[in-house]
């Protein structure tokens, strides 16, 4: 799924800005938490009142 950040995320020296837009996955069938993979190759997971999904090509 695309997710679109709906606050900064900071992971070790890495930040995640408000609207930037990555792939992820959600970590467990039954969760709302997903797992995306920064441009480092960091795997960082966001809560879901910390993103919201955006809908892809298909979806429309």
């Amino acid at each position: 799924m695309r997710i679109k950040l709906t606050q900064d995320l900071v992971c070790g020296q890495d930040t995640f800005l408000t609207g930037e837009e990555y792939e992820a996955v959600l970590i467990l069938p039954r969760s709302t938490t997903v797992e995306f993979v920064a441009n480092s190759g960091k795997k960082v997971r966001a809560f879901n009142y910390e993103y919201v999904k955006v809908a892809s090509e298909t979806d429309i």
